[in-house]
């Protein structure tokens, strides 16, 4: 046998080595690129006619043999202009190819860090180059992709929050819990973007924020899972690629120094009424000796008119106060919301080192972030280091790493609650002077309050301090906060091998590890208890991956081919600590100062994921393309039996413009595709288990065992999403104009819910796979440079998308899923998805209405009587969503202008619905139809005109009702009225910058000098909510859809500077 093989094997290598020898001549050479002149590896090189052909290798050298003097030698590569060229009797050729403009040329990331000639791709992505996210200097940079992506929508904090968590939704929402964000890949190394919020509404930010935005190159968002099919369970939700920037072999080394100021300021506050002060009655409380005194102990501004009359206020019940005992005008203060936020500022310096030599590339970036909130007591200092290697240890093979580091240091407000300084602008009295707060403690240590319970009937004097409602908002700034901090590394180090110029390998290992800690102090004095508690999460998360890769260009065909696995392992650890029943030392903030046994709270996860995947594209004559992909989970939080699941994709791009030689269209790409992706659920879900705890008797501690309130699922299956999608892409008039269009249908089905069960079952909820969601939807992105000539350019980019969503089904039995809830005054509010309408219905008590003429249902006293909490007034979600940008070039100056805007959805404001309620908004203090203020009694003409039908005799009725019986029922029953159209159209950023000269600087050792001058933020075009509520801003670090406001905080305008000098 072995020697028949022998045989057979010299046969065959004598038979090769025998090939007829006629083709006698050799023709060697170098491709390059006119560009730069860089060697072009990978270039496809034939034989006219033949099928004998060959490719360049990595320093762009070739060797072909040809028949005769006779023959035609064709070089092609993807992007570059074809050139065909006669031997002749030349024994070396040598070639520069140009770009084609032809062709869509522009190269993109994909999944995975592949980069592809975009006319190639066949499903939908959108770039952003850096340049266009730091003109305005975002805190995070999340934030500035507001806009700027067709399906994209980004909701998030007030700039107030200095870095809060921003939001992001990739064509609508895809669960029904309401969750599912994007993954966020840097580099090729996925990172966390989870966020954190504390328990008084702070919110501490996401972590997108620990990136650099002056390191971004580009930003490549996958949007639908054929994109981002081969991230498996994290791409479901879409991906967003982030390139840094990396340094250039063989270029000199570069230093830029980057400087910005800004000043921020509240804008868009709410109205208030200055009429009337605080109280709850405009009868004048007395004291023993006849003294009239305004009655502290209301929160609210339904108290006489503020007219000067002279009265005691609090200030002058205290024996410290320089006031004590005095009468003073009793006023309005028209801007004491206003006065308690300070002018912020916000200061960012940067350098950044570039270079590299004739084998290696090298970047290094340092920036330093202060900002001082426009809140007392509020700042924020973020730490960012970024170094990018690149060196060739020989022709093949490379080392790179990409290292990250970031800290973050923040005390930062309170927000979407009534706890901290957010009641002002619903719980407050329009007669009190800010000012005087300011100074809220008294050199005895005794601290300032303004709502008080009454003065002694008997003395006229108060003994008792404490605040009965609310404290003094600059002791919650000053006494009561949290101080946050975060180390976080993440990077990446690779090899890879050049095997053959068509085959390479590589190897990475990606890390994301941050630490944060979060202390948060309640000092005595306050309504509460004083109190300490530590926070501290860990998180580890490694990537280990290998990749090959495969490129051939032969004839008119080409095949690129991927072969690669991963290993996920993540390790999340969480650790707190808190005091229970107060502190042993006022002001020593310490567990072991907790008067009874403190209490902790831990737990850690484990989560594996291991991956295999393979992906082939094959395109024909630069105008067919066909992609597949396929890729295997097998992740450790499943059971055994359904832990291993496929995701299948394929998409199709045909580039119908080769079909037709046009001066106006530059290219025309129709493409298709589908895809499948899954997702899993957190570690533990699949078992049952005991929470483990302990309790303290007084004497000792017992261990305890108790029943956890959600039943677990061990047969619990994988969820999946299939995406179908069709769009077109156009280029005209060599790229001055583009066009994409997209459509998609994207279904997200078997689920994994935590549902309500019976309460005899011993648990409140199970883990169940169970619903389905369907998100369809239009995608518009139009870009296009009107003119230009050497001195003047105008660039201009617009995108629009429209989504409809519907949950298409639950579980059999049960139709109604509850997202969210918010209750005041017994009154609550819901957030329900039903089947057959789509996701996220606001739900709560309504006018009651008559059914045949649908006027309001009065009662006996003409007030309006309202349903119980089951109204359906809608969904939240947005109709539209978009986004509109200008760029004007003239000769060195440049003036940027970006416009985002949304068109439907809806949102409850208790900020307004609580303004009303206590007596703060102009609505409570408005003149009527009789031309008197609603504040007026009945008699003299005051009260609040209402319509309706009596409830009891069925006859209509027009009366006028007192005020602050109306508002105490409408402002306190009835969410109705305060829900509000979430549309806007928001001017965003403005930026005017100036390149100076060459010749303005020639006796300077630097490269190019550019100053800016910048508006981030600077106002609503137009709003249908109320002034003073922000619709762009009511997600917070606690909501994954915003649809609620409650003591949002102010939105924030900022004006600044930018200069950036490269020696």
């Amino acid at each position: 046998m072995k020697k028949n093989y022998a045989i057979t094997l010299l046969f065959l290598l004598g038979f090769l080595v025998s090939i007829p020898l006629y083709a006698q001549q050799t023709v060697k050479g170098k491709v390059s690129a006119q560009e730069d002149g860089a060697p072009l590896p990978g270039v496809s090189i034939v034989v006219q006619g033949s099928s004998t052909g060959t490719v360049s290798d990595l320093d762009g050298n070739y060797s072909i043999s040809v028949p005769g003097s006779e023959s035609v030698l064709v070089y092609s590569f993807i992007g570059y202009t074809t050139q065909r060229k006669i031997v002749g009797n030349s024994a070396e050729i040598n070639i520069i190819l140009g770009e084609d403009i032809s062709q869509l040329g522009e190269v993109v990331v994909t999944a995975l860090g592949i980069t592809r000639d975009e006319r190639s791709i066949g499903y939908s992505t959108q770039e952003v180059k850096g340049e266009n996210l730091t003109y305005t200097k975002e805190q995070n940079v999340l934030g500035s992709l507001s806009g700027k992506i067709a399906g994209v929508q980004v909701t998030g904090s007030s700039g107030a929050s200095m870095g809060g968590t921003q939001k992001i939704k990739i064509r609508g929402v895809n669960s029904i819990s309401g969750g599912g964000e994007p993954l966020m890949v840097i580099d090729g190394t996925p990172i966390s973007n989870s966020n954190f919020s504390g328990s008084s509404g702070q919110d501490y930010g996401n972590l997108g924020q620990d990136i650099n935005p002056e390191d971004i190159e580009t930003i490549n968002v996958l949007k639908g899972p054929a994109a981002s099919a081969l991230y498996g369970i994290r791409g479901q939700y879409g991906v967003i690629m982030i390139t840094t920037k990396k340094g250039k072999k063989g270029s000199d080394v570069k230093v830029e120094l980057s400087s910005a100021v800004f000043v921020d300021k509240v804008s868009n506050l709410m109205p208030y009424q200055n009429q009337y002060g605080g109280g709850s009655s405009q009868t004048w409380r007395t004291l023993p000796n006849g003294d009239k005194y305004v009655d502290m102990s209301v929160d609210e501004s339904w108290g006489p008119k503020t007219d000067g009359t002279l009265a005691r206020q609090v200030m002058s019940f205290y024996p410290q106060d320089p006031t004590f005992g005095q009468l003073t005008p009793f006023v309005s203060y028209p801007d004491n919301i206003r006065d308690y936020y300070e002018t912020g500022t916000n200061v960012n310096n940067g350098v950044t080192i570039t270079g590299g030599g004739a084998n290696s590339n090298f970047r290094v970036s340092v920036n330093d972030t202060r900002i001082q909130g426009v809140e007392p007591n509020t700042s924020l200092k973020r730490n960012n280091v970024g170094v990018s290697l690149g060196v060739d240890l020989t022709k093949k093979l490379k080392v790179t790493t990409n290292v990250n580091y970031a800290a973050n240091n923040g005390r930062r407000p309170g927000q979407g609650s009534e706890d901290g300084s957010r009641y002002l602008g619903q719980w407050f009295q329009r007669s009190m002077d800010m000012n005087r707060l300011k100074d809220y403690k008294y050199d005895d240590g005794t601290f300032l309050n303004w709502n008080l319970r009454r003065p002694s009937t008997s003395t006229g004097e108060i003994t008792n301090f404490n605040p009965l409602y609310w404290a003094n908002p600059y002791f919650l700034a000053n006494e009561n906060f949290s101080d946050d901090n975060r180390d976080r590394f993440f990077g990446d180090v690779g090899i890879s091998y050049q095997i053959l110029p068509e085959l390479k390998v590589s190897a990475f290992v990606r890390s994301d590890m941050y630490t944060q800690n979060i202390n948060s102090r309640a000092s005595f004095g306050g309504t509460g208890n004083p109190g300490y508690s530590i926070g501290k999460y860990q998180n580890t998360e490694m990537n280990y991956e290998f990749l090959a890769q495969y490129n051939k260009v032969w004839n008119k065909f080409s095949l690129d081919a991927n072969v690669g696995g991963n290993f996920y392992d993540r390790d999340y650890s969480y650790l707190s600590m808190a005091t229970v029943g107060g502190l042993t030392s006022p002001g020593f903030y310490n567990i072991n100062a907790s008067i009874d046994r403190p209490s902790t709270t831990s737990y850690q996860q484990n989560k594996q994921i291991k991956s295999a995947y393979a992906m082939v594209s094959l395109g024909y004559n630069n105008t067919y393309f066909i992609d597949a992909s396929i890729r295997n989970d097998n992740s450790s939080t499943l059971p055994v039996e359904n832990n291993s699941y496929w995701y299948p994709s394929i998409s199709t791009s045909l580039v119908f413009s080769e079909w037709i030689k046009s001066d106006v269209m530059t290219l025309g790409k129709l493409r298709l595709s589908y895809a499948q992706a899954g997702s899993d659920l957190n570690p533990y879900s699949t078992t049952s288990f005991f929470n483990v705890g302990s309790t303290y008797t007084g004497s000792s501690t017992v261990n305890t065992l108790s029943v956890p309130d959600n039943l677990n699922n061990p047969n619990i299956k994988p969820s999946f999403a299939h995406s179908y999608e069709a769009g077109v892409d156009f280029k005209f008039y060599e790229g001055k104009v583009g066009l994409s269009f997209t459509y998609y249908n994207q279904r997200n089905e078997n689920q994994i819910l935590n549902l309500d069960v019976s309460g005899t079952s011993g648990y409140g909820s199970a883990t169940i796979n169970a619903g389905e969601i369907v998100n369809k939807g239009l995608e518009l992105a139009i870009t296009a440079t009107p003119y230009r000539n050497d001195n003047f350019s105008w660039d201009m980019s617009f995108n629009v998308s429209r989504n409809r969503n519907e949950v298409v089904e639950l579980y059999p039995g049960i139709d109604v899923y509850q997202y969210g809830s918010t209750t005041y005054s017994s009154t609550t509010s819901y957030l329900n998805s039903y089947v057959g309408k789509p996701f996220g219905s606001l739900v709560g008590q309504a006018y009651k209405r008559d059914e045949a003429t649908g006027k309001i249902l009065l009662g006996g006293n003409n007030l309006p009587l309202y349903t119980d909490a089951t109204h359906d007034f809608g969904t939240v979600l947005p109709d539209f969503n978009g986004g509109f940008q200008n760029v004007l070039n003239y000769k060195n100056f440049q003036l940027a202008a970006m416009i985002d805007f949304q068109a439907g959805g809806q949102f409850f404001s208790r900020s307004k619905m609580l303004a009303v309620r206590t007596g703060l908004d102009p609505l409570s203090a408005a003149t009527n139809e009789n031309g008197m203020n609603v504040r007026d009694p009945l008699a003299e003409g005051g009260g609040v005109r209402i319509e309706g039908i009596s409830a009891e005799t069925g006859e209509e009725v027009t009366a006028f009702v007192d005020a602050k019986a109306y508002y105490g029922v409408v402002a306190r029953r009835i969410y109705e009225d305060w829900l509000y159209d979430a549309s806007f159209i928001r001017l965003r950023e403005v930026s005017l910058s100036y390149n100076f000269s060459k010749a303005q600087y020639a006796k300077l050792p630097v490269e190019n000098v550019r100053l800016a001058l910048v508006g981030r933020n600077l106002g609503m075009l137009f709003q249908n909510a109320p002034k003073g509520i922000n619709p762009a801003e009511l997600s917070t670090g606690s909501q994954a859809i915003g649809w609620y406001e409650s003591g949002q905080l102010p939105s924030v305008r900022s004006f600044g500077f930018n200069l950036n000098v490269t020696f």
